[in-house]
């Protein structure tokens, strides 16, 4: 009886208890909760002061059981991950496109990393064209460079030309060439290709010994290979130029040339600087008009403008006249007489040069109303006097000023004896 009734006494008075068959939110294993013990292994569990009231208790450890004792360590471990796995699911940001590209179009805080299938990504990229928004379409396609590799890239972009042109336009604005010609001859586009790999080498290149040489492996990488391709043609030109460039640079007098001056420009620094270079020397005016194939006419007026401009009389005859028989010279030109007269006289030609190309004009008429437009007196008062006709000499002196060289001229003929007058 005793027995029985301290036994009644313990189960109802003693607080160190292992089984609470009371308590519904805590269902204790030996002493140890089921949520403290998870809590404890997956290191999140806090101590609080009924944690320490535990931890004060006078519980034996002959009062206790091991908890591996009642499970088994596999299916501990297993409980305790799939407690992890179900936190963390409910933390995963959800893979919604639109969502996504709504906070891109309002400049809020979004987040790609979590569009990881091939599925997720191209969907995410159509909604951005959707949307015909560059900039979002050029976040995404960034997002997806990095993410997978080139075939995969090249079969979602050949689908979409929209992202393609923004793609092509980015690569271009930060001089990513390489990856740029990589792009288009991946889609097949080799002259597109060429032609940006060429525009952003001449625009971002200053220097010219640099520009030169990247134009070689341009024309070598891209232009060679396609045949039917005029441009490489021009480049190949192009090259010539800037060869000749660098060699007139090594001189020693050169006038320093812009980096993009067209043959013409090159070819007013020949004749001022070295019209006198021997024809087979690299920098001398004609070995650059045949190399370019420089009309006779634009190498005509090109000469004879700059020769004119530096007052080099003595060439002018050289650009324009021929030695004809027996060693009479005749005008040999592309040029139209009367522009080259307008050439020698804006640059203030002397008279005698002006009259001498008047000469070769053979109607009379003609003559006599360029000379008069040209102020050439000396042109006017032959013609008066190869006309014979002397009331309009006497005119024309009469204009002149006074005890000026060519009214003295123009006197003298009128008391020429030889000049049978017709007036």
């Amino acid at each position: 009886m005793n027995s029985a009734k301290d036994d009644e006494i313990y189960w109802n008075t003693s607080d160190k208890l292992v089984f609470n068959f009371e308590d519904n939110e805590e269902c204790q294993i030996f002493g140890v909760s089921q949520t403290t013990a998870i809590c404890s292994q997956a290191g999140t569990f806090s101590v609080d002061d009924d944690a320490d009231d535990y931890l004060k208790s006078d519980i034996t450890p002959s009062n206790l059981k091991p908890l591996l004792s009642v499970i088994s360590e596999k299916t501990l471990t297993s409980i305790l991950k799939a407690e992890n796995l179900h936190n963390v699911h409910q933390e995963k940001p959800l893979v919604q496109p639109d969502i996504t590209l709504r906070r891109i179009l309002l400049g809020q805080p979004f987040m790609l990393e979590q569009y990881k299938s091939l599925a997720s990504k191209t969907e995410l990229l159509d909604s951005a064209i959707a949307s015909g928004d560059g900039n979002a379409i050029l976040i995404v396609i960034i997002f997806i460079a990095k993410t997978l590799k080139q075939s995969l890239i090249q079969r979602l972009l050949l689908e979409r030309p929209e992202a393609v042109n923004i793609y092509i336009r980015y690569l271009a604005t930060t001089l990513r060439t390489n990856e740029l010609t990589d792009l288009l001859t991946m889609l097949g586009r080799s002259k597109d290709a060429a032609m940006t790999n060429l525009q952003i080498v001449l625009k971002n290149t200053p220097n010219i010994e640099r520009l030169l040489q990247k134009l070689q492996n341009c024309c070598r990488m891209h232009f060679t290979a396609l045949s039917d391709c005029r441009e490489g043609f021009y480049v190949q030109n192009y090259i010539k130029l800037l060869e000749w460039q660098v060699a007139v640079k090594a001189t020693e007098f050169s006038k320093p040339l812009d980096i993009h001056s067209s043959v013409l420009d090159c070819l007013q620094n020949a004749c001022q600087h070295h019209w006198n270079a021997s024809e087979g020397s690299l920098v001398s005016p004609t070995n650059l008009s045949k190399q370019h194939d420089v009309s006779p006419r634009q190498y005509q007026c090109v000469a004879l403008t700059t020769r004119a401009s530096m007052q080099a009389w003595d060439d002018i005859e050289s650009i324009v006249l021929t030695k004809g028989w027996l060693g009479s010279k005749k005008l040999q030109t592309s040029l139209a007489i009367e522009d080259i007269l307008q050439i020698l006289h804006e640059n203030q030609a002397p008279s005698s040069l002006l009259a001498k190309f008047l000469s070769y004009i053979d109607d009379l008429d003609r003559r006599l109303s360029l000379a008069k437009k040209l102020q050439c007196h000396r042109a006017v008062i032959d013609i008066f006097v190869l006309q014979r006709d002397r009331v309009a000499l006497s005119e024309y002196k009469s204009s002149l000023h006074s005890q000026s060289e060519q009214y003295f001229y123009a006197e003298n003929a009128l008391c020429a004896s030889t000049v049978k007058w017709k007036n």
